[in-house]
């Protein structure tokens, strides 16, 4: 069994590596070309939030009753299908619809992903890794992105299509290979859900009543909403407003990750080196300083601070993945990180409308 959990390692490498997202620099520019407005697209992004704060919860009881590698099949399926929609469609309604599929692929996804890797890790005895194997896994999914943006801005200008049937092709592949994942958690054979629904949670209170944790929570809130927003709206309209051209975005873009990720691949050292309080006191005052800058620049040496904004907001998404995995009970993992999912969606969803409105 442990060879079997060992073997998970490197296949969650490889998954991270097919992770390619072709679609980064287009997505805007695909949908645009057959005709959808604006507000249609902002529509498309508020359908995939609202069916994520539907299914978050339930998804990340399903992962800890059902198992962890069942939810994430799961949400591979859905990604399929929520692809094929999006690379064949031509209207707002079937790329609405899609786009709400791989919402409910993201719901099945979130709680389950990085629970399976925990559990697998804490199996063989190795959680101190936790923080090493996610800074890697960034490193991995950076150059990833690198190779998607380069190659989806390319492909997009022979056919608009293209960069849409490949990654429903690498999503295809990596549910191939994620079949031969060991499950490290224990799904209940029982097809009675009510007493592990109870212990389910009681262990889910017992995790929440650990203040440090609600604080983990609440911060993962505050901080995840300036770049999503920055993101899903401004990225693309800021680079432009300062000089760059549309063709070059999918350079621009693989720069921006390229750098920031494999910069941030380093978390692990640098947060052995500051410890808990520093390294949130380096988060807060960084993105804070990082944002003024971006608005005071004119100019394409904006990218600097770009950079900077990615490089910070990738350090604290492995920072409190790391501590808030620490702090939980592994009964309710995965339901604790689809309840942190679940409120991020709630106040993203409603301060998109007024930040989109501004």
């Amino acid at each position: 069994m442990d060879n079997e959990l060992r073997s998970n390692i490197w296949k969650f490498y490889l998954l991270k590596a097919l992770s390619i997202p072709f679609i980064v620099p287009i997505r805007i520019l695909y949908l645009l070309s057959f005709g959808l407005s604006f507000a249609q697209i902002g529509f498309m992004e508020l359908a995939a939030a609202i069916v994520i704060i539907v299914l978050e919860i339930p998804t990340g009881i399903f992962a800890d009753i059902v198992g962890r590698k069942n939810s994430r099949l799961i949400a591979y399926l859905l990604s399929i299908l929520a692809f094929s929609l999006m690379s064949l469609g031509s209207t707002a309604t079937i790329f609405i619809l899609g786009w709400a599929i791989s919402g409910a692929a993201d719901a099945f996804e979130s709680g389950a992903q990085d629970a399976l890797i925990f559990d697998t890790l804490k199996q063989l005895d190795r959680e101190a890794d936790y923080l090493k194997l996610k800074s890697r896994f960034l490193v991995t999914s950076t150059i990833s992105i690198i190779l998607g943006s380069i190659i989806g801005a390319q492909t997009y200008s022979y056919n608009h299509r293209l960069p849409w049937y490949l990654i429903t092709l690498t999503i295809i592949i990596s549910t191939l290979i994620f079949l031969t994942v060991k499950d490290p958690s224990k799904p209940t054979p029982s097809k009675v859900f009510r007493p592990q629904i109870t212990q389910y949670f009681q262990s889910f209170k017992k995790s929440l009543s650990d203040l440090f944790v609600r604080r983990i929570l609440i911060l993962s809130i505050i901080l995840a909403l300036p770049m999503y927003v920055f993101t899903t709206l401004l990225s693309q309209p800021y680079l432009i407003s300062r000089g760059f051209s549309i063709p070059s975005l999918g350079v621009v873009f693989a720069i921006i990750t390229g750098v920031s990720g494999l910069v941030a691949g380093f978390s692990d050292k640098i947060e052995n080196k500051l410890k808990k309080r520093l390294s949130f006191l380096l988060i807060f005052f960084s993105l804070s300083a990082l944002l003024i800058l971006l608005g005071l620049s004119n100019n394409q040496l904006a990218i600097i601070f770009v950079v900077g904004f990615y490089i910070i907001d990738n350090f604290k998404n492995i920072i409190i993945d790391n501590y808030l995995n620490q702090s939980i009970d592994s009964a309710s993992r995965a339901t604790i990180l689809s309840l942190q999912s679940f409120l991020n969606n709630i106040i993203i969803s409603i301060s998109f409308v007024f930040i989109g409105y501004f």
